[in-house]
């Protein structure tokens, strides 16, 4: 491939990276592949995308005109010139094919959060929530029907006596998970937790009963209210919801918790 056709289509994929990049940034979708603390780094990623790709074209553009003003002024030198520059040492476009693999997966794959097909691979806990204790005493703080989910998580799993919790009115928001061991009538509210980016999202749930429980498809985003209960799931004490309220709601502009 000539060396000015090869960076003319680099540039062109890295103008693509860059618009599809900042459409995920207009859309408010950035967040559903990152942890909100990248959020500068990767702004400041796609300009230099920007740059990058206006630099190419300023080449492409300043080749083109040397050339002319070469052939202007001697044809055959051109000829020469042209065959080693374009031909002799053009890149493999190889590389070009490796930068096109993500942008077509991102445009051809619709964008979407973690949802219950990833915890089906990934699995789902109700007694573990991955971080330090360090954050768990702000936990005490907070108003009961504040917590999260992930909060209601970390006490379950750092508390040793949570007889002071039961019966603690929760109301929290999440996903549908059903989950085969769980027996009729209950199921998951869900979150997951980014510690990252997507790649290493974890999913975190709190157990509901409810006599409604059937009604609420998977993936459906709920909030849930009523006191809170313990029970053993997985062998590990869980926190279960006596769900008093269940309320469809659309999914959260930011669907993920950070830990």
């Amino acid at each position: 491939m000539p060396q000015r056709l090869y960076r003319s289509f680099q540039a062109l994929l890295l103008l693509g990276l860059f618009l599809f990049l900042m459409s995920k940034v207009i859309n408010n979708q950035l967040l559903w592949y990152i942890n909100q603390r990248f959020v500068i780094l990767a702004q400041i990623g796609i300009v230099f995308l920007a740059i990058l790709a206006q630099n190419l074209f300023a080449e492409v553009k300043l080749s083109r005109k040397r050339d002319e003003e070469e052939e202007q002024d001697d044809e055959h030198h051109h000829r020469e010139h042209h065959h080693d520059q374009d031909h002799d040492h053009a890149p493999s476009s190889t590389n070009l094919w490796i930068m096109l693999i993500p942008l077509l997966i991102g445009v051809l794959i619709p964008a979407k959060p973690l949802d219950s097909s990833a915890v089906s691979a990934k699995g789902i806990t109700t007694s573990s929530a991955l971080v330090s204790s360090q954050s768990s005493s702000r936990l005490f703080e907070t108003e009961s029907e504040q917590r999260n989910v992930l909060d209601w998580v970390k006490i379950f799993y750092f508390e040793k006596d949570l007889n002071p919790f039961i019966g603690q009115q929760a109301s929290v928001v999440g996903f549908v998970y059903r989950e085969e061991s769980l027996p009729q009538g209950q199921f998951l509210v869900s979150r997951f937790i980014l510690s990252c980016c997507a790649a290493d999202g974890y999913a975190v749930g709190m157990i509901v009963d409810s006599p409604k429980a059937d009604s609420f498809e998977k993936d459906t985003w709920i909030k849930v209210s009523g006191p809170v209960d313990v029970v053993s799931f997985d062998g590990n004490p869980s926190p279960l919801i006596h769900a008093e309220a269940i309320e469809v709601v659309p999914q959260p502009e930011q669907p993920y918790l950070y830990p």
